[in-house]
């Protein structure tokens, strides 16, 4: 079950992608997750490993 929202998702794939493409794509980190949403552990980790899943599936 997911913990997070599609929004949520939407905020943090955008993110990643600003991160990508400043060339700084190695410090999106769970805990760059956690901080902007301001969202507990298990929610930072499930919705960043979706995203990196995401990117390992491209």
């Amino acid at each position: 079950m997911k913990t997070y929202t599609q929004e949520e998702f939407k905020k943090m794939e955008a993110l990643k992608r600003e991160f990508v493409e400043t060339e700084e794509g190695e410090l999106f980190t769970k805990n760059t997750v956690k901080r902007r949403l301001r969202a507990g552990e298990e929610k930072a980790t499930q919705l960043f490993n979706d995203l990196t899943k995401q990117e390992d599936g491209e």
